[in-house]
Parts: C-alpha cells; sequence; structure tokens
C-alpha cells in the first residue's frame, strides 16, 4: 500500500461517520480495503457488507493482497448478513426463516434484520464484535436495507459508506434510499480526490473525459456523441451490418470486448448474428436456463430429442441444417441419420440413439457431441455448459433438473464468472467488470444516464457507440 492510499485510508477512519462518493474506476473498494487494513493494524475489527457475492470476492481479494488477518473482518452481502440475523432471532425478528434462503423473500429478511438489529442486546452484541462498519455499493441499497444499516450504525458509530449515485442500476426490491436524503444526513460527505486508475497504463485520457462528462449524466440533458473528441472513443452510424462488423473488428487477439444493449431478447440476437466467439453473458439465476428446463420432457420421453435440437439452434450458430424437416421428424420421433447434412453426421446417429433410449444421461452424451461440433460456435456457452451440468447431477441424484441447477449456478453466485473475452450483455450484469473495448450496441436505447455512465465506463482503451443520431436526451428509465 503506498503512502497516499495510506494516508486516505486513516482520514477515512478518522471521519467515520462518514461518506465517500467516488466515480467508476477510481478506486473506491480498493480505499475500502485500505481502510479495513489500517484498522486491522490497530487489531480493530470491521464489518464489510455490499450487494452481490461478486462483490463480496472482490473485496475479500483485495483485503488479502493488504494481507489482512481473515479473523479481523466478516465480508458479507447485506441480504445473507440478514438472513444469518433473521434466522438466529426470528422470534424478534417476527418472520419465519427457513434453513436454506429463499431469496425471494429478501425484503423480509431485512426487515427481521433490522428489528433484530434495534434489540438492546444485540446492540450490545454488535458492538463489541466489531470496531467499523463499511457498506459498498450504497446507491444499491433500498430504504428498507437503510434501516437496517442505521439500526447497526447505532451499535458500530464508525460506519463508513461508499457509492456512486450515478451507478445506481441494480433494481432491488423497493424504492432506492437517495444520496442527499438519506446518505448525507446521517453520514457526512468526506471529499476524496478522484483518480482515474482504472485506465492508468490504457488510455489515461479516456479516464479523464469519463469523469468529465459526469455532470452531463442527468436526466433532462442532451449528450451528443458526435460532439466530443477524446482518444478511444467513436461514433458509428448505424446500417444494417454496423454491429456485426464493429463487433468483429474490435480490439487485438487476447483483448476483451464486450457489447451491450438494454434488452434480454436483443443480447441473444447479437450473440447469434455476430459469432466470431461472442457469447452471451447469463443472469446469475440462470432466467433463460430455467424457462428451457422447465420445458424438459421426462426421462423415457423420445420428445427429448427434439427438445435438444431446439436448444441448440438457441446456443449455438452454425445450425441451419436443424431445419423444419428435421425438427418435424424429432417432433414425431422419427430417425433422422438417414438425411443428408454434411458435416453433421455424427449429431444425427446422436439423436437417433437418443430417440431410442431418451435417457437423461444419454441426453448429456449427446449434447456433448453437439458441442464438439466443427461447424458449429457457441453463442450462449455459459447456458449450454450449466444447462447439462444440471441434467448430469439429477441423473446422478434424483433431484429434478431445475432443483440441480440451483446448485449449480450458486458457483456462479459464490466464485463469480469464468472470464470471457468476447462477451455479449445488458449492462446490469457488467456493473463492477472492466474490458479493454466497450461497444454500445443502439445508443438510442442506452437513454437512462446510469446506465449509459455504467456502460461507458466499463472500457479501459476505447468505447464504439453506434446508433441513428448522436444526440441522446437523457431520461431516467
Amino acid at each position: 500500500m503506498d503512502e497516499a492510499l495510506r494516508a486516505t485510508a486513516r482520514q477515512v477512519l478518522a471521519e467515520a461517520p462518514c461518506s465517500v462518493e467516488m466515480p467508476a474506476g477510481t478506486g473506491k473498494t480498493h480505499l475500502l480495503a485500505a481502510a479495513a487494513a489500517e484498522a486491522a493494524r490497530c487489531g480493530e475489527r470491521s464489518l464489510i457488507l455490499t450487494h452481490t457475492n461478486a462483490g463480496v470476492d472482490a473485496i475479500r481479494r483485495r483485503l488479502k493482497l493488504f494481507r489482512v488477518p481473515t479473523s479481523l473482518t466478516r465480508v458479507e452481502t447485506i441480504t445473507s448478513w440478514a438472513f444469518s440475523l433473521a434466522r438466529a432471532y426470528s422470534r424478534i425478528a417476527g418472520v419465519t426463516v427457513p434453513e436454506v434462503p429463499d431469496w425471494s423473500q429478501s425484503t423480509q429478511y431485512i426487515n427481521g434484520a433490522a428489528r433484530v438489529a434495534q434489540a438492546h442486546a444485540l446492540q450490545r452484541v454488535v458492538s463489541v464484535s466489531f470496531d467499523y462498519l463499511f457498506i459498498d455499493e450504497y446507491q444499491d441499497c433500498t430504504v428498507d436495507q437503510h434501516e437496517l444499516v442505521l439500526a447497526l450504525a447505532r451499535a458500530i458509530p464508525r460506519t463508513v459508506i461508499l457509492g456512486d449515485p450515478l451507478q445506481a442500476i441494480f433494481r432491488f426490491a423497493g424504492p432506492l434510499a437517495q444520496w442527499d436524503e438519506h446518505v448525507l444526513p446521517n453520514f457526512p460527505a468526506l471529499a476524496v480526490t478522484p483518480t482515474p486508475h482504472r485506465w492508468v497504463g490504457h488510455n489515461p485520457a479516456l479516464g479523464q473525459w469519463l469523469l468529465d462528462i459526469r455532470p452531463l449524466m442527468a436526466a433532462g440533458q442532451q449528450f451528443d456523441f458526435s460532439a466530443q473528441a477524446v482518444q478511444g472513443l467513436k461514433w458509428v452510424p448505424t446500417d444494417p451490418t454496423a454491429v456485426m462488423f464493429t463487433a468483429r473488428n474490435s480490439g487485438h487477439p487476447g483483448e476483451s470486448v464486450v457489447l451491450l444493449d438494454t434488452l434480454k431478447h436483443l443480447v441473444a440476437i447479437h450473440a447469434g448474428r455476430i459469432g466470431a466467439g461472442f457469447t452471451v453473458m447469463e443472469e446469475v439465476e440462470g432466467k433463460f436456463m430455467q424457462e428451457r428446463l422447465r420445458t424438459l420432457p421426462a426421462e423415457g420421453d423420445p420428445m427429448v430429442a427434439h427438445w435438444l435440437a431446439e436448444f441448440a439452434k438457441k446456443c449455438f450458430t452454425g445450425l441451419s441444417k436443424f431445419d423444419g424437416p428435421l425438427l418435424t421428424r424429432l417432433e414425431r420421433g422419427q430417425t433422422v441419420s438417414h438425411l443428408r447434412r454434411p458435416g453433421f453426421e455424427d449429431v444425427l446417429r446422436g439423436l437417433d440413439e437418443l430417440l431410442a433410449a431418451p435417457t437423461y444421461e444419454r441426453l448429456c452424451q449427446t449434447a456433448e457431441v453437439i458441442r464438439r461440433t466443427p461447424a458449429l460456435t457457441g453463442c450462449r456457452r455459459e447456458a449450454w455448459k450449466d444447462t447439462f451440468a444440471a441434467i448430469a447431477s439429477s441423473a446422478d441424484t434424483g433431484a429434478t433438473p431445475l432443483d440441480s441447477l440451483a446448485h449449480v449456478r450458486v458457483r456462479v453466485r459464490h466464485g463469480g464468472r469464468r472470464a470471457a473475452t468476447r462477451v455479449v450483455s445488458r449492462t446490469l450484469l457488467v456493473k463492477g467488470l472492466e474490458y479493454d473495448h466497450v461497444i454500445v450496441a443502439d445508443a438510442g436505447r442506452m437513454h437512462d444516464p446510469r446506465n449509459l455512465y455504467v456502460a461507458l465506463t466499463r472500457a479501459r482503451k476505447s468505447v464504439t457507440v453506434i446508433g441513428h443520431n448522436p444526440v441522446i436526451t437523457l431520461q431516467d428509465d
């Protein structure tokens, strides 16, 4: 830790309770970890809460970098901390809490935990357990979560709030806490000079520009991309091939590229049209996979072959030969290996074998044959992999494929995603991540100032914006 960071970390600790507003890419989470590290140097213990498991992982990695003993920090999501409190003191919480969390009931856990945290006995327990409370990404806190934080802050007065209102793009249940109305009256602002760390060694001019445009990122403002002159920023007028051509020709080998749009079905369409190794980033809960598994026929039903062919067409490019006649025969339970489909002979034989022995084990084997077919390129590789991992687990354990998927996706929820260098996604899913190059697929759909700002700030080296009109009238979604 350099001396400048250490001095700022010590200032944060000295000013607590306080709030720190820092733009994207300026080291907010790094500062949080540094402050917890300085507290640990004095033997003081910190409770650190954030919103996502990816955020928990990022904080833990930084604490490890600063060699902070795990005994002196506890890092959790706000909802998991609330679940633990509400379950341990369910009578005070006033809610029935299952052994395994049902995250659709997160608001109940939050409200129950707030009641627990207000209890005098718990205030004493928490106050002797922790010296500092840090909350990261506070712009995404709901009013209910804010009430829980206030209760915890009464027990841990040295509370530090970190966030950036311009990155408030998550939409959790309930209204969001507002920085001016909820945060500042309770946690006075501590000014920290932002430094665009993300762009050092990549494109410092782009980083500075992203800091300079923050005042323009507000509802009611007009933003003109054609009027911006900064290294790494490019405006591309829309034509029928603009998205595909731009994506295929972005970046050098080994560099990461993300194409961003706002709607789920458009993300899938882009990935299918572009090819070139681009793959869809799936939602953590795996909604697309859940939808497909809900339609999966039972073991023993020959319709699993038709289901597999339909699913493959959604997950791979190059499957035009899985046409109407082939799909119709599978739907009727008729063999297909006699059909002339050059390059797909092994796949057709696998489908016939699946018709004859429609087990989940055979289904997974045929899926692997499809994955290895040279003519195909996966555009939903994450979905394909995890769906069949769930089906294979189901065959072994007897659990339903849908229940097995929930366990498979725990890996993403707690361990983060496997890095992919060519991604198509919604902005919501890449918040907190960074790429060498960002492509905005349609500026006209990126009119929410927070979504636009988060999209632009994912880029280390370049931003390409595609659209019909370079002038966007910003408005809240």
